[in-house]
C-alpha cells in the first residue's frame, strides 16, 4: 500500500493486526520462520474478511532457549517491548485506534507482550490486546490431536505448516522425541498442558531435551488438522475484530 491507500483505509477501520514472532530453530523438519509464518497467514484471511489492516510481521523475538541451535536469533526482553510498542504507537499516530498483536512465539515471549499491551492502553491510548494462536486454537486442539505431547516443532505447529506452506515442511525428516515423563508440579511440556506458574527453559536444558530441536511428535501432524486450527484462530480473531469494528 502507499501512504495514500493507508490514509483512506484508516476512514474504514481503526483496527491493525500485527504478526509478532520470532527466527529460530524448528527441529529437522521445519524451517526457522514458522513462528512468522503462521500469524502472519492467519492475519491476512482475517484482514481478507474484514477491514482491519495487517502490519508487515515483526520476525525477531525473544528466545535465548534456542540459542543451543544455529539460526536463532534472540533479542533482550526489553528491546522487544520496547520494539513492538513503538511500532504500535506509531500507528497510533495516524489513526490506528485498536491493535491486536498474533503472537506466533506463544508461551515463550507472552509476559513480554502482556507487558507491551499495559504500557499501549495506559500510555497511548491504544485498545491493545495479545492473542497468542495456541490460545486461540486451544479447544479445537484438545479434540483433533493424537499425540500426547506437542510442545515444539510437534503436531500443532507442523499441520498448521502443512496447510499453510506444504512445500517448506519435510515430513521425512520429522522425528518423535518424548519429553522427560516427570516434571515439576504445575508445568508441563505440552503446549495445552498443566502450567499454572510462569518458568522457561534455558538453552542448556532445551540442548538436554532434545537434539533434533523439536519437543513431542510431528509425525502424527496432517494438512487437515492444520486446516481446523487455522480456521479456529482465524474464527476467533474475526469476533474480535468484528466487535471493535462495530464498537467504533
Amino acid at each position: 500500500m502507499t501512504w495514500q491507500e493507508v490514509d483512506a483505509a484508516v476512514e474504514r477501520t481503526s483496527t491493525l493486526l500485527v504478526p509478532v514472532g520470532n527466527t529460530e530453530q524448528h527441529g529437522h523438519h521445519l524451517p526457522l520462520g514458522v513462528d512468522v509464518y503462521m500469524p502472519e497467514a492467519v492475519g491476512e484471511r482475517v484482514a481478507e474478511r474484514s477491514p482491519a489492516l495487517l502490519a508487515p510481521p515483526i520476525w525477531y523475538g525473544v528466545s535465548p532457549h534456542h540459542m543451543f541451535k544455529p539460526g536463532t536469533f534472540t533479542v533482550s526482553t526489553e528491546t522487544f517491548q520496547r520494539f513492538v510498542t513503538d511500532i504500535c504507537a506509531s500507528a497510533g499516530e495516524w489513526g490506528i485506534e485498536n491493535v491486536v498483536l498474533l503472537n506466533g512465539h506463544y508461551l515463550a515471549q507472552d509476559p513480554e507482550l502482556e507487558v507491551v499491551v499495559r504500557e499501549l492502553r495506559t500510555k497511548h491510548d491504544i485498545e491493545a490486546f495479545h492473542a497468542p494462536l495456541v490460545e486461540l486454537f486451544a479447544e479445537v486442539a484438545e479434540e483433533i490431536r493424537t499425540g500426547e505431547v506437542s510442545f515444539h516443532a510437534s503436531e500443532f505447529e507442523t499441520s498448521i505448516m502443512l496447510e499453510l506452506l506444504p512445500e517448506l515442511v519435510r515430513m521425512d525428516r520429522a522425528e518423535r522425541v518424548d519429553p522427560p515423563e516427570e516434571s515439576l508440579p504445575l508445568t508441563d511440556y505440552d503446549a495445552l498442558g498443566d502450567n499454572k506458574v510462569g518458568w522457561a527453559l534455558t538453552a542448556e536444558r532445551m540442548a538436554e531435551l532434545t537434539d533434533t530441536g523439536n519437543i513431542g511428535d510431528p509425525t502424527v501432524a496432517t494438512e487437515a488438522k492444520g486446516e481446523a486450527l487455522v480456521d479456529a484462530a482465524v474464527a476467533e480473531l474475526r469476533s474480535l475484530v468484528d466487535a471493535l469494528e462495530a464498537d467504533d
